[in-house]
């Protein structure tokens, strides 16, 4: 690895509030390396302008998130196995042969729900969303064992994609609320934050593990509102912390030690 200062950044847009750049320095102090991380607002449209001023300043990677991460795909040269089959990128590397992309999604998900003492071989998930976030844990919740099921406003658009991973059902309708009423962890992968556009706590079972792959400097409101009824319910925090490793170990080829990112974040919460 190189002795010459690090960077990293984290691009997304509105990009109001992002705990990557925290992350990033504390994998980078625990790798003994001396680095800087960024957060840029980064819209669609300037999506490959940015990448390639990055490459061209010196930039080891970034991490991407809402929107970017199917948009993405278009500026790498090359895409692992699993961010293609998601269709979505949550890690980019830049090397002199060009950019690369990855995801870390799924499996720093499946990691940190092993971290909590949750195992999901032969156990049911819900996902709340179809797209290339939901797609991600999906591939990797279906590799750890689990059985997979999704909402989707428009379940036709989306059977290409989920063949063979799970099935999809309408948002709001009676299978959702069948498989909703067997699900032994329920994540929202969708940008919707109220209660009420999501599922109403009322119809979830209680034994239920519920997830938010949101996060703020507070817990979202679904989160608050499933532990006020005494269920257990987080958001997506440690998620993050788990994801970020991921991506630190792709950038530098190294173990990182999860204990460092959780302190600086402040998980758990």
């Amino acid at each position: 690895m190189s002795t010459a200062a690090v960077r990293l950044a984290v691009l997304g847009d509105p990009l109001r509030y992002t705990l990557s750049p925290k992350l990033h320095c504390a994998g980078l102090a625990a790798l003994g390396l001396e680095g800087s991380s960024v957060a840029l607002p980064t819209p669609v449209h300037a999506l490959g302008e940015r990448l390639a001023t990055l490459a061209r300043d010196g930039f080891r990677g970034c991490n991407v998130t809402v929107p970017l991460k199917q948009a993405s795909l278009a500026h790498l040269s090359r895409v692992s196995p699993a961010a293609a089959a998601a269709q979505s990128v949550n890690t980019v590397g830049f090397e002199p042969d060009g950019a690369w992309g990855e995801t870390t999604d799924g499996r720093g998900f499946v990691a940190w729900l092993a971290a909590i003492g949750r195992t999901v071989a032969g156990q049911h998930v819900h996902l709340l969303g179809a797209g290339g976030a939901a797609r991600s844990l999906a591939l990797a919740l279906h590799d750890a064992g689990a059985r997979i099921s999704a909402s989707a406003r428009r379940p036709a658009d989306s059977t290409t994609a989920w063949t063979g991973l799970g099935d999809v059902v309408a948002w709001g309708s009676a299978a959702e609320a069948t498989a909703i009423g067997a699900a032994a962890v329920l994540v929202n992968a969708t940008p919707l934050e109220a209660p009420g556009d999501l599922v109403p706590i009322a119809r979830i079972p209680a034994s239920a593990l519920i997830v938010d792959l949101r996060y703020g400097p507070e817990l979202t409101p679904w989160i608050a509102a499933w532990r006020a009824r005494g269920g257990e319910g987080h958001d997506g925090l440690g998620m993050l912390v788990h994801q970020a490793r991921l991506s630190l170990e792709h950038w530098f080829g190294a173990a990182v030690p999860v204990a460092p990112l959780e302190q600086a974040v402040g998980w758990p919460r």
